[in-house]
């Protein structure tokens, strides 16, 4: 016997009933934003205070720093991170060969938008942070720098502070909001250049695989790879900046060379926009309240001012009047 459409089993699984959030405690955005504002006072405070006053190597203060940073984070976030162990981000394995195919277009975007801006601006390339250091420190500055550090930005920025914002104002938003401060927060237009892009690909490989251990291990990939590479080259002779600035200063050369690395990186974002795309999830606008908090606005101010001081008109300005003081 036929039954008749209005009393027949509906079938779910062409009209499935919408996804229910998960119960208990949630992310809020203006926990997320105090984490990370949190995170970049602890470590630029006691790594300063390390280095300088104690003058132990970079991988010692970085490895300390980051005791200090997960002890003072447990302690004033304890509700916000417990509800990020609960969360799906933190529970779902990471897909390593989506971690290395994204590590690897973030890799090549980054490196394309710093060339090009070291070719509009040759002086900029010495002042671009390095890791360096040698001896046993070095094992603890590839630990730090490379495992530690990375994973305590990518629970701050792409777990807190992008999982809040995505509550409140959906993926795009939150992408772009934890892309510009993570990258600003760096300080030095060489290095917010090249990170823009590998931030934009850590927030988007999270959204599009529900894992927040892709991005850490793209992090961590990118951070030991500069440890490395900055061991390798420290202490050999290098080709003298002079000429590399006489040959990036010749505009027959200058030019294509930054039209070309500008469209290269151009293309590879693209690739990344349209491959990364964020999968459902039932968390995503769900919280009430603004994502913008005065967190956040300090953060990028920070960026800003740090900008805005190793400009060389405000360096030598700043020298005059120290000089003026004395």
């Amino acid at each position: 016997m036929t039954l008749p459409p209005s009393s027949a089993t509906p079938d779910w699984s062409k009209d499935p009933a919408p996804p229910v959030p998960p119960a208990g405690p949630q992310i809020r955005a203006v926990d997320g934003n105090r984490a990370a504002l949190m995170l970049l006072v602890v470590q630029n405070v006691v790594a300063a205070l390390l280095i300088g006053q104690l003058k132990l190597g970079l991988g010692a203060a970085l490895l300390i720093t980051f005791l200090a940073t997960a002890l003072v984070g447990w302690l004033l976030f304890r509700p916000a991170l417990t509800a990020l162990f609960a969360d799906t981000r933190w529970r779902t394995p990471p897909s390593w060969g989506l971690a290395l195919g994204a590590f690897a277009l973030a890799f090549l975007a980054s490196r394309a938008f710093a060339f090009a801006y070291v070719t509009l601006f040759p002086s900029a390339a010495a002042t671009i942070p390095q890791f360096l250091s040698h001896g046993p420190d070095l094992i603890f500055l590839i630990l730090a720098a490379g495992v530690l550090v990375p994973l305590a930005e990518e629970i701050a920025f792409r777990g807190l502070m992008m999982r809040g914002q995505e509550r409140a104002a959906g993926f795009t938003v939150a992408a772009l909001a934890t892309t510009l401060a993570f990258s600003v927060a760096h300080g030095v237009p060489a290095s917010i250049v090249g990170i823009l892009p590998l931030a934009y690909v850590l927030a988007r490989v999270v959204q599009h695989s529900g894992s927040l251990w892709n991005s850490v291990i793209i992090h961590a990939l990118n951070n030991t790879l500069s440890v490395v590479l900055g061991a390798v080259v420290a202490g050999k002779t290098l080709t003298q900046p002079n000429e590399a600035a006489q040959l990036l200063s010749n505009p027959s050369l200058r030019l294509p060379l930054l039209a070309g690395s500008l469209l290269f990186g151009a293309a590879v974002m693209l690739v990344v926009q349209l491959w990364l795309t964020p999968r459902p999830d039932p968390q995503v606008g769900r919280a009430r309240g603004p994502w913008l908090s005065a967190a956040y606005v300090v953060i990028v101010l920070f960026g800003i001012a740090a900008v805005v001081i190793g400009l060389p008109t405000v360096q030598e300005s700043l020298t005059h009047l120290r000089d003026a003081l004395r």
